[in-house]
C-alpha cells in the first residue's frame, strides 16, 4: 500500500509542482488561495504522503484585518449548536458572521470542556485545560491557566475559594452557576445544598473582575435549582463534604466575589476558547509527553497557529475517508510549523471538525471541508469570523466563481463573475468587467487555457471594484466519467430501443477534484450501425434493426469505452419464458450472454457467475479486500464480486480455502446466495415460515441450512416451484436465475 502511494506521489510531482507546505502530511500538489476581504485569506491545499491523500482548509487572518475572531458558547454553556444555528444566533445578536470553525472539546451535555470568556464575560472555567484567547484579532495561548474564584462575607469575613464556573457538577468541589449556563437550572441531581446570591447592579463578572453579592436563599433541596437574571448559584453535593461553606451564608450576607486569573495576558482577552494540547510553542514542539494519548492517531482536526507577525491561522484537515486521511497530532503540528506558525494548539477534531465562509456567489455560509460524520455536528462552541462592517450593496471586491478550479490545457471554458461589498456579502458584479488572463486569454466571458500546464491568475477590474482569482492548467485529466444527464447515474453500457435518446454527460477529473472541460474537450466516435451522437452528447439511436456496437469518449488524454445495444435481443431467447427478464437484466447491466448473440438460457449456473450477478444488481460497491481463495486470483472478473460477496456474508466459499467458481450451483445454494443479498439489493423483508415448503412434495428435501432461504423467497413471490415441486439439488440454470433476480430486483 505506501508503496503504492510513494508512486502514486512520484508520479504527480512529474505533472504538478510540489509546493512547501507540509512537512507532516507531506508536500502540497494542490494549494489554491483565496483573499475574501483584507488580510482574510482562505487556502485549500491536497497532499499526498505514504499513508494517502489529505485535504485541508486554512484562514490566515492578518493583525489589523476588516475581519476578526470572537467566540461563543452557543446561546448557553449547556447544550451545543451545529455551525449553521451558532451563525444564525450570532447573526440574530447583530454580528455580521463571515466564518466559523469549530472551537473546544465539549461533554456529551455540551458543556466546553475548558474556559469560555464572550466580549469580557467570564463565562466557564479552563478546569486545567489550555486555552486561547482573543483581542482586537490577536491570539494569546496559554498552557492551564487558573481562574480562582474567592468569596468574602463582609458581614462575618468568612471566605473560601473554588475555580468550577458553570461546569457539570461533580463530587469534587463546589460550583458556582450563573445565569449564562442554562435558562432552566443548574441542571445538577442528587443531594447537595445551594446558596443563591443577587449581583448587585447587575455587572457580569470578568477576569480579574469584582461582584458585590447578596445573599437571597439557602437551601437543602436536592436537584436541579433555577438561576435566572442577575443571580449566581453556589452548589456542592452532599459527597463533596462542604457543608462548612453552606453554613458560611445567611440571607441578607453580603459578600464579595472576586477572580483572578494566573495569566495576565489571557486575562486581557476580550474573547476565550479553551483547547487540547498546545503542540508547539516558540517555533518548537512543545510537552509532547503530555499529549493526550487517545488523539494521537490520524483523525480529522481542527488548530489554531500563531505567527511570530501576529498572522492567526485557523486550520482544518479532513479524515476518515478516501478523500482525506486526517492527521496525526504530531503531523499535525509539523504542517503548521512548516506554515511559519510559532505557537500551535489543538482544538476539537473528528467528526465536530467544521469550516465554513461566506464564499463569493454562494449565499449564506458555505461548509468548504467534509465533516467525518457527513453532516453537522452540534459542538459545544465555536470561533466566528466577524466584521463591524455593515453590508451595503456596493461591490467592492470581484471574483471568479471557477476560483481554484483544474481546467484542460488548450480547452475554452465560461467564467462566472460575482462580487461581494463591504460587509463581504455577496452583491450584483458591476455588468462591465474587465478580465486579464496572465498566461491564457478571457474574451467575453469565455477563458482560453494556454497549451501547457500551470497557474493563470485571472485580474478582474469593473465598476470601481477589483480583485482575481487562479485556475490550474493541467494537460491530462486522471478520471473520466460518463453519467446519464436525466438520471445522473454512470453509464456503462447502453441498451436502447429504435430511436430512443440518451443524454451523455462527460466529466473529468483531477487529484480527486472536478476538471472543467469546455467546449472541444470532448470527443465523442460512434462504432456499428448503432446510431449517431452530437456535440453535445446526445446519442440516437438508429431508427430500425438490431444493432451492436459502442461509443467512444475521448477527454482529457483519457478514453472510455461504452458497448451499445440497439433493440437487441439473444436469438436463443426469442419466446423463452424467461425473454422478459433476461432482457430487462442485460439493459440494466446485469448479464451478459455466453457469446453476442445467445445467452444459453439451459446452461447451468456457475458459482462464480452468479455471484457476479447479484454485485452488478447491487451497483458494484467498494468490494474491500481480497477474499483470499486460492481458486480466486486477483485479475479475475469475478473477483471483486466474490470479495463483496465475502463481506457481506452472502457466502463463505465452500471450505479449505477455495470458493471453487466453475462449480454449478444447485438451485438451493441460489436460493441461499439471493436470500443473503435480499438486504444489499434494497428489498425489506421478513423471513417466511418454513411450513411453505410442506406445500411442495420435495420440500422436506430442501438442506437444514437452505430452508429459511428458500421459504423466505417462496413468501416473497420469488420462487415458485413447480408441478415436480422444489428440485433443490438440481442445478440452477441461467434462465431461472433471470427470472429469480429480476423478480427480486422488482420487490
Amino acid at each position: 500500500m505506501k508503496r503504492a502511494l510513494s508512486m502514486l506521489l512520484a508520479a504527480l510531482m512529474l505533472l504538478t509542482p510540489a509546493l512547501a507546505y507540509g512537512g507532516g502530511t507531506g508536500e502540497a500538489v494542490y494549494l489554491n488561495k483565496t483573499e475574501l476581504a483584507g488580510g482574510f485569506i482562505y487556502e485549500n491545499a491536497v497532499s499526498y504522503d505514504a499513508d494517502g491523500r489529505g485535504e485541508s482548509y486554512a484562514l490566515y487572518n492578518e493583525p489589523g484585518s476588516e475581519v476578526y475572531p470572537i467566540v461563543m458558547a452557543c446561546d448557553t454553556i449547556f447544550g451545543g449548536f451545529d455551525l449553521n444555528e451558532m451563525a444564525a444566533y450570532a447573526e440574530s445578536l447583530g454580528y455580521n458572521v463571515v466564518g466559523a470553525v469549530n472551537a473546544d472539546f465539549g461533554e456529551y451535555t455540551g458543556v466546553p470542556t475548558g474556559m469560555v470568556v464572550e466580549d469580557g464575560i467570564y463565562k466557564s472555567s479552563p478546569e486545567g485545560n489550555c486555552a486561547v484567547g482573543f483581542t482586537d484579532g490577536r491570539a494569546h495561548v496559554s498552557d492551564a491557566p487558573e481562574v480562582t474564584l474567592r468569596f468574602t462575607n463582609e458581614d462575618t469575613g468568612f471566605e473560601f475559594e473554588t475555580e468550577h464556573l458553570n461546569k457539570s457538577r461533580t463530587d469534587y468541589g463546589a460550583y458556582l452557576f450563573s445565569e449564562y449556563f442554562s435558562t432552566v437550572s443548574t441542571r445538577t441531581s442528587g443531594e447537595g445544598w445551594f446558596v443563591r446570591f443577587e449581583v448587585r447592579g447587575g455587572e457580569d463578572l470578568a477576569l480579574d473582575g469584582e461582584l458585590e453579592l447578596t445573599v437571597t436563599e439557602v437551601g437543602r433541596e436536592g436537584g436541579s435549582v433555577p438561576i435566572g437574571e442577575d443571580n449566581l448559584v453556589l452548589t456542592a453535593s452532599e459527597a463533596a463534604l462542604l457543608d462548612w461553606i453552606y453554613e458560611g451564608f445567611e440571607p441578607g450576607d453580603r459578600v464579595t466575589l472576586s477572580a483572578e486569573c494566573s495569566d495576565s495576558g489571557l486575562a486581557g482577552c476580550e474573547w476565550v476558547t479553551g483547547s487540547g494540547n498546545i503542540l508547539a510553542l516558540d517555533g518548537e514542539l512543545y510537552k509532547t509527553d503530555k499529549w493526550n494519548g487517545e488523539l494521537l492517531k490520524a483523525n480529522p482536526r481542527t488548530a489554531i497557529g500563531v505567527k511570530r507577525d501576529g498572522t492567526v491561522v485557523y486550520y482544518v484537515m479532513d479524515g476518515r475517508s478516501d478523500h482525506s486521511e486526517g492527521a496525526t497530532m504530531e503531523e499535525l503540528a509539523e504542517d503548521l510549523l512548516d506554515m511559519g506558525c510559532e505557537d500551535v494548539v489543538n482544538l476539537d477534531g473528528g467528526g465536530s471538525s467544521v469550516m465554513a465562509l461566506r464564499m463569493p456567489g454562494r449565499e449564506g455560509l458555505t461548509v468548504v471541508n467534509e465533516p467525518s460524520d457527513g453532516k453537522l455536528r452540534e459542538v459545544a462552541s465555536f470561533i466566528l469570523f466577524v466584521t463591524g462592517k455593515a453590508p451595503d450593496g456596493a461591490a467592492e471586491r470581484l471574483f471568479i466563481e471557477e476560483d481554484g478550479a483544474y481546467v484542460l490545457a488548450g480547452s475554452s471554458v465560461g467564467l462566472n463573475f460575482a462580487a461581494t461589498d463591504r460587509g463581504l456579502h455577496n452583491t450584483s458584479a458591476p455588468a462591465e468587467i474587465s478580465a486579464r488572463a496572465q498566461r491564457g486569454e478571457v474574451n467575453g466571458g469565455v477563458y482560453s487555457a494556454p497549451a501547457s500546464a500551470g497557474e493563470d491568475r485571472i485580474s478582474l477590474k469593473g465598476g470601481g471594484a477589483s480583485g482575481s482569482g487562479v485556475l490550474h492548467i493541467i494537460e491530462e485529466a486522471d478520471t473520466l466519467a460518463v453519467t446519464d444527464a436525466e438520471t445522473g447515474g454512470n453509464v456503462e453500457r447502453l441498451s436502447l430501443e429504435n430511436g430512443e435518446s440518451v443524454q451523455l454527460a462527460v466529466s473529468a477529473g483531477y487529484l480527486m477534484r472536478d476538471v472543467l472541460t469546455g467546449a472541444g474537450s470532448v470527443e465523442f466516435t460512434v462504432e456499428g450501425d448503432i446510431g449517431s451522437i452530437d456535440a453535445d452528447g446526445v446519442f440516437t439511436a438508429s431508427a430500425q434493426g438490431a444493432a451492436q456496437g459502442r461509443i467512444l469518449v475521448e477527454c482529457g488524454g483519457l478514453e472510455r469505452e461504452i458497448p451499445v445495444s440497439v433493440a437487441f435481443e439473444f436469438a436463443d431467447m426469442k419466446g423463452h419464458w424467461a425473454e422478459g427478464n433476461v432482457k430487462s437484466l442485460f439493459e440494466a447491466g446485469v448479464v451478459t450472454g455466453v457469446s453476442d448473440t445467445e445467452f444459453g438460457p439451459g446452461l447451468a449456473m456457475k458459482r462464480g457467475d452468479f455471484v457476479l450477478m447479484l454485485y452488478r444488481a447491487a451497483g458494484e460497491p467498494a468490494a474491500g479486500s481480497a477474499a483470499g481463495f486460492s481458486d480466486v486470483p486477483d485479475g479475475a472478473y469475478y473477483a471483486q464480486a466474490v470479495s463483496w460477496a465475502v463481506a457481506k456474508g452472502i457466502t463463505e466459499g465452500k471450505g479449505e480455502g477455495v470458493f471453487a467458481p466453475d462449480d454449478t450451483l444447485t438451485r438451493q445454494e441460489g436460493f441461499t446466495f439471493l436470500y443473503r443479498a435480499l438486504g444489499e439489493l434494497g428489498v425489506s423483508f421478513t423471513d417466511g415460515d418454513t411450513a411453505l415448503l410442506d406445500n411442495y412434495a420435495d420440500g422436506q428435501a430442501v438442506a437444514g441450512w437452505a430452508r429459511a432461504s428458500a421459504a423466505t423467497l417462496i413468501s416473497l413471490g420469488v420462487v415458485e416451484g413447480s408441478d415436480s415441486g422444489l428440485n433443490p439439488a438440481g442445478s440452477l440454470t441461467r434462465a431461472e436465475m433471470a427470472k429469480l433476480l429480476d423478480t427480486a430486483m422488482g420487490l
